[in-house]
């Protein structure tokens, strides 16, 4: 029996920001070309949650010891249908109150010939990675179902004991008296986040009766198998990482979106929120859970003149970043707030803008699974896995939220955008202009 689990700082403070207008979920797209069986899955599922404790779980208050997890029974989740149309092609999901229901929801979504599954689970419960393990026991577990795989294909071992340890990190006293240097040594950009205020994108519209707000709202930008090869190569010539060249092309993009789209609008800081692992070795047996933390990436327009030393300036920081392990700091000022609830209302509930936007970086997706798989696509029986869409969920203020995943060779760019801030067409034009810097920077490159 799993031993009562009091919610960790960060799942506390994402249980708090949560709201109907803005649920602190994230849904996770699949896209399968041939049919899947519905009562297969629906089993699968069951299975599944049986291993996740903390994707049935509700949220119980204890007046004395303060908030704990209640597992609920695996049967909770049942699978819902959903028929695609051309107006909305996923699930129309909505506010999942932990208080009182589980934070999971799963679609098999109908299109003509084809299927989706689509799976909305609370932030507090998981990150984008736990979602990630989830789903692939899922697949799993339906393929044992339907006889695709044999039973020498076992799932990954978990060990839901160890879930009281999922805050530590992989840190001892020692450790944490080691970091305690660098850290101070990164208090500074604490400083400046209370200082100042980040850029929104984007306005308030006033146009949601002709663009109706349905949760959730999001755009994909899918680039080919040679494009991502380039990009990798790119990456490595110039000896940063992926994610150093899609930030540095996304401030771009912002930049020059922002001009065209708002140019009566101030000058200022453009903040990226930027999700960082935490796993160790140690945590391979945990089940789904947020093992994570994140730093802020900022930029003013005037540092944004020259691509290549913006670049070296982003690669330089995040590099800091993973030297001093600053995303410590992000868990250490929940830590705090947990012990100072007003205080963490008054960050929640303050009204300006935390962060102009989230960047997400999961991952290659599902490189090593069992399952057998064609030109790197994932194969069940008849049904082949072609494609696979993140979507982030939004703040107030914070009206976009990029998740990036490599899935078959092909990385991908899905856009979970704000229709109250930023119209359909706005959100396109966003896409295609960090299309466009990312072509842009791939040309350059071959030139030089």
């Amino acid at each position: 029996m799993l031993p009562p689990l009091k919610l960790t700082p960060l799942e506390e403070y994402m249980f708090f920001d949560d709201c109907p207008d803005y649920p602190m979920t994230g849904v996770f797209r699949l896209r399968f070309s041939g049919k899947l069986n519905f009562d297969a899955m629906d089993v699968a599922i069951q299975q599944t949650v049986e291993r996740h404790p903390l994707v049935r779980s509700t949220v119980r208050d204890d007046a004395k010891h303060g908030y704990f997890w209640s597992v609920a029974d695996s049967s909770t989740i049942k699978l819902e249908r959903w028929t695609a149309n051309p107006q909305n092609e996923y699930p129309v999901a909505s506010f999942m109150d932990l208080k009182k229901e589980v934070g999971t929801r799963i679609w098999l979504v109908e299109r003509s010939d084809a299927n989706d599954l689509v799976a909305q689970i609370h932030h507090a419960c998981t990150d984008a990675l736990g979602m990630c393990l989830f789903i692939e026991d899922v697949l799993l577990s339906y393929a044992k179902i339907v006889g695709a795989i044999g039973s020498n294909i076992q799932l990954r071992p978990l060990d839901n004991q160890r879930m009281p340890l999922r805050n530590q990190f992989g840190l001892t006293w020692k450790k944490i008296l080691r970091l305690i240097p660098k850290q101070i040594l990164g208090l500074h950009v604490l400083g400046k986040f209370f200082l100042r205020n980040a850029l929104p994108l984007g306005s308030p519209r006033q146009n949601t009766e002709t663009e109706p707000v349905v949760f959730p709202s999001p755009m994909s930008l899918d680039f080919d198998t040679n494009t991502t090869s380039k990009i990798l190569v790119a990456a490595k010539s110039k000896k940063v990482t992926v994610n150093d060249l899609l930030t540095r092309d996304l401030f771009l993009a912002i930049n020059a979106w922002r001009s065209k789209n708002e140019p009566q609008q101030k000058k200022g800081w453009v903040r990226f929120f930027v999700p960082i692992n935490h796993r160790v070795q140690a945590d391979a047996t945990l089940s789904a859970a947020n093992i994570m933390s994140a730093v802020f990436l900022e930029r003013h327009p005037g540092q944004l003149n020259d691509p290549e030393l913006l670049l070296r300036s982003l690669h330089a920081q995040m590099q800091k970043v993973k030297r001093y392990q600053l995303g410590f700091l992000f868990i250490a000022a929940h830590a705090l707030l947990s012990r100072l609830p007003r205080l963490r209302k008054r960050v929640i509930c303050q009204g300006k803008c935390i962060s102009s936007c989230v960047f997400s970086n999961i991952g290659v997706v599902f490189q090593h699974s069992p399952l057998p798989q064609q030109d790197g696509k994932l194969v069940i029986g008849d049904t082949t896995l072609d494609s696979i869409d993140f979507v982030a969920p939004l703040r107030p203020l914070t009206a976009a939220a990029f998740c990036v995943c490599t899935y078959a060779g092909r990385l991908s760019v899905n856009l979970h955008f704000d229709p109250r801030a930023i119209s359909k067409l706005q959100a396109k034009d966003l896409l295609q202009t960090l299309s466009g810097k990312v072509h842009e920077s791939l040309k350059i490159q071959h030139a030089e």
